[in-house]
């Protein structure tokens, strides 16, 4: 494996936009509004090389989350899933290695806690958003009625 890896580094900046463009495989193209959230280099012809600097990329994913809390259900992975290529067999380590860490790091994470029980309190914030936003929309309503 002699592929080198992306440098390794904490992620907290100012601005969110600015911290997202430090990721290793997030670039900016020409002509393009938004970044591309998977910039892979060339593949390797070893694909356990590949596969390694998936991992890393994973990593680095994994610790900008880590340093920015604030920023969960922003649909990060989304927008990395969207900009992946997976017609591009040649791209599969990458892939491979990039899933495959954080699925180790979601198990990691699911044995601290009860999983359900987290996801029901999560509907019920979510719930509480909507109710707060009804509400206020009705007091504005009723103010303009006025």
């Amino acid at each position: 494996m002699s592929k080198t890896f992306p440098t390794r580094r904490r992620y907290r900046q100012a601005a969110l936009e600015a911290r997202e463009a430090l990721l290793p495989f997030v670039s900016r193209r020409p002509g393009r509004p938004q970044a591309d959230y998977w910039q892979m280099p060339a593949a390797h012809p070893d694909y356990a090389a590949d596969c390694a600097y998936g991992r890393e990329c994973g990593a680095h994913l994994v610790q900008w989350l880590k340093d920015n809390p604030g920023y969960r259900a922003q649909s990060l992975l989304a927008r990395i899933s969207r900009d992946i290529d997976f017609r591009k067999p040649e791209q599969r380590g990458f892939r491979v290695g990039f899933f495959n860490y954080l699925e180790a790091m979601l198990t990691l994470a699911a044995r601290k806690v009860d999983v359900f029980e987290h996801v029901d309190e999560l509907h019920r914030q979510q719930q509480a958003q909507i109710k707060r936003k009804n509400m206020e929309n009705r007091s504005v309503r009723k103010i303009e009625k006025k």
